[in-house]
């Protein structure tokens, strides 16, 4: 727009010049020489020149190719690019932090997991080991004591029972069963009479591996001989936990709820489309899949009733070689139909059992394919309202300028009366004001000329008797316009150097203008990614809350069960005393038969084996306190670990607490440069609405200046003419009066 408004300044200097040197040429010379007519033939030829010069210069409105309505488009999708690059950069930071942080707080959810479930199957262990050194039992078992069927009965009933009560009590014991030789009866929390089948039993899989194990537990997942003989549905446990008899001559079945077992793995929320669940050593699998509404579905399977329609961990390759790994736990992502998904493994212990989970990729990357579209949707509506606006702005631009072009080619035919007007508010409706004024005083003047061109016949007269006045004047006349052309030139020059300073200024208002909007869009698209980071971390923050929550409960069960280790300790305390005593008894009997001789032979007998009954119990009891020493040491020692854990959690709230203020001071140092920007931004609107006030007077000044310049020139000559004009002034008059017509016939040919 600069541009083509220096180009018209340039015109109209141009042909006012030509106006002049047209005038001179018409000014009458009287008997002009031979090197005269050479350079009037020479002036004619530039003229002609000069004259295609303006043309072409009219028509470089016809020629443009790249105009004003591509321009503004261009610029406005700069900015829009911009924000496209900024979308991009944002996008692959976010997705690689969530990523990071999702698979973090997975990791930590399973580990979290394997640790509840192996201090839950200690616990249940330790339920098992109570009974595993029981005395009264192994008595009963070696028919050394409740020999009467009625006593039998009496202490069958009485262990199931204890049995039932121990299992309502646990939530993740299903059913406890201690399996005898057979023609004893067996104790069993179904409350069943029922001899055992203990030889049976040790000939079956399971029974050969708990054997070769010894006094070590051994954790399965079906057991089918058991489930037969007292009717039990696999359906109902999980997996059980086996145990040999101190004694050598039973085994202890302990079930896990499949209840409680599906309801833990049910809480793990792992997203939609998961998959959770334990794996145990004989292959039997307890899987919690769930689908798109995050329903659960639970899956119960084994290497023997497995139909191969539902997923299964150890059928895939990746479950194998975690097993493989002499890691406890693990992550790594793997393809499942066709599918990403993040799988975890962690073993549980020394069980053989691993808690597994799969987590597909596409609930990692939502939070940050919402930022993608949602850049996306931003960057859409950008480029429709850049395009917009920019077609709006040019096509407005675009129909004033075809409006001022269509009324300057009726100017340039004659046609004076034309109106220019714009009904915008900007510069083209200067311009246009500009140009009607220019109409309104070439008018007038033509008015002028006109009226003056008639009573320039009737001033001819008149010219012989001034002639001697003006030879006399225009001597001095031609010293004082040669000293005002010297004086004009200077401020023309000036001018036009001030007219080239007001226009760079104006670009440079311009780019600061446009950078302002810039940068309040930039700061606009920080803000909201600033407030979505506020959200981020507070949602994070919620999820420290809810870990934080698990290892107090954690903390809370392990310290009770600390203490009942040592209410176990001060049993096994009093056992001891008693079997010192019953050594001691023992040792009295055995005096004593020795004094009662012959006749207390048999009694000696019985007092001997009381003894050693007296010293296998002692040892038995030894052995449990060291148990629960180990067992108080292992307490005492997660206990420490999750203190820590809890206390790493408060500090990770503490810290997101922290970055949350700190983004919030981050959203209040932007809305304080929005505001500094709003305000620099209504600045430069000001200073440019006077900045083109002055570029309009400058612009005026020039123009005069340019004109004055022309005019003294044009005067100058005249009077440097004017004194051999002065002796040819009757001809010249003669001249003047066929100029006058001329000139009239020049001025009908006006529109006004």
């Amino acid at each position: 727009m600069r541009n083509k408004s220096k180009v018209e300044r340039e015109r109209k200097v141009k042909a006012k010049k030509l106006i002049w040197e047209k005038k001179k040429e018409k000014t009458p010379k009287i008997k002009l020489s031979k090197q005269e007519k050479k350079e009037r033939k020479l002036q004619q030829k530039q003229y002609r020149k000069e004259n295609k010069k303006v043309k072409q210069i009219m028509e470089i409105g016809d020629k443009i190719r790249f105009g004003i309505r591509q321009k503004l488009v261009t610029g406005f999708m700069i900015p829009v690019l911009c924000i496209v690059v900024l979308g991009v950069f944002s996008y692959l930071k976010a997705s690689e932090g969530l990523i990071s942080n999702y698979e973090q707080a997975t990791d930590n959810t399973v580990n979290m997991a394997t640790k509840y479930m192996e201090f839950a199957f200690n616990s249940v262990d330790s339920v098992a080991l109570q009974y595993v050194s029981n005395s009264d039992i192994t008595y009963y078992i070696r028919g050394l004591a409740k020999t009467t069927s009625q006593a039998r009965l009496s202490y069958v009933m009485e262990v199931s029972n204890d049995l039932m009560v121990r299992a309502s009590l646990d939530p993740f014991i299903e059913e406890i069963h201690i399996i005898t030789p057979s023609k004893v009866p067996l104790f069993t929390s179904k409350m069943k009479i029922l001899d055992g089948f203990n030889e049976e039993f040790i000939e079956t899989e399971e029974g050969k591996v708990l054997k070769s194990k010894s006094n070590q537990a051994y954790w399965i997942g079906e057991h089918p001989l058991v489930d037969s003989k007292l009717e039990l549905s696999p359906d109902k446990y999980a997996l059980s936990v086996i145990h040999n008899l101190a004694s050598g001559q039973g085994s202890i079945v302990t079930d896990i709820s499949m209840k409680g077992i599906v309801n833990f793995l049910s809480d793990l929320d792992l997203g939609k489309g998961s998959t959770v669940g334990i794996i145990t050593g004989d292959g039997r699998e307890i899987l919690i899949e769930k689908d798109d509404n995050n329903e659960a579905k639970t899956i119960v399977t084994n290497d023997k009733n497995y139909d191969g329609k539902d997923f299964r961990f150890s059928q895939k390759d990746f479950f194998q070689d975690s097993l493989k790994k002499e890691e406890a736990s693990g992550s790594e992502y793997v393809v499942y139909n066709s599918q990403d998904y993040l799988y975890l493994y962690s073993k549980i212990g020394n069980t053989g059992i691993t808690l597994c989970s799969m987590v597909p990729k596409a609930n990692i990357m939502k939070q940050a394919n919402d930022i993608k579209n949602i850049t996306l949707i931003i960057v859409v509506i950008a480029c429709i309202i850049a395009v917009t606006i920019g077609m709006l702005m040019s096509g407005g631009i675009s129909n004033s300028l075809k409006k001022i072009n269509y009324s300057l080619k009726q100017i340039s035919e004659g046609d004076l009366t034309v109106q220019v007007f714009v009904k915008r508010k900007d510069e083209l409706a200067t311009l246009g004001h500009g140009i009607t004024e220019m109409l309104n005083n070439v008018r007038a003047l033509i008015q002028k000329v006109a009226n003056v061109s008639s009573l320039v016949s009737d001033s001819s007269e008149h010219v012989v008797d001034a002639s001697r006045t003006i030879e006399v004047a225009s001597t001095n006349i031609s010293d004082a316009i040669e000293e005002i052309g010297r004086g004009i030139a200077g401020q023309a020059d000036d001018s036009q150097n001030c007219l080239l300073e007001m226009d760079a200024l104006s670009q440079k208002i311009t780019t600061v203008n446009e950078n302002i909007i810039e940068i309040e869009k930039v700061t606009d698209e920080t803000k909201g990614l600033i407030s979505q980071g506020i959200t981020t971390m507070e949602e994070l923050t919620k999820q420290s809350e809810a870990t934080s929550g698990i290892t107090k409960y954690v903390v809370d069960n392990v310290i009770a069960l600390e203490n009942k280790s040592h209410a176990i300790g001060k049993i096994i305390q009093v056992i001891n005393g008693i079997a010192d005593q019953t050594n001691l008894l023992s040792l009295n009997a055995s005096i004593e038969a020795a004094r009662a001789g012959e006749m207390g032979r048999g009694f000696a007998v019985v007092a001997d084996e009381i003894r050693k009954l007296a010293e296998e119990s002692l040892e038995a009891s030894n052995e449990i306190k060291k148990v629960i020493q180990e067992i108080s040491q292992q307490t005492v020692d997660t206990v420490s670990t999750a203190k820590k854990a809890e206390n790493i959690v408060n500090m990770q709230t503490q810290i997101v607490d922290e970055t949350i203020k700190t983004f919030r001071d981050m959203n209040t140092g932007v809305e304080k440069l929005i505001s500094n920007l709003t305000t620099i931004g209504q600045n430069m609107k000001n200073m440019d609405s006077a900045r083109e006030g002055t570029l309009s007077a400058v612009e005026s000044i020039s123009a005069i200046s340019e004109e004055t310049l022309a005019a003294s020139t044009s005067v100058d000559e005249t009077v440097n003419v004017q004194s051999d004009a002065v002796k040819a002034l009757d001809e010249a008059a003669k001249t003047l009066n066929e100029n006058a017509k001329d000139l009239n016939e020049a001025i009908n040919s006006f529109r006004i």
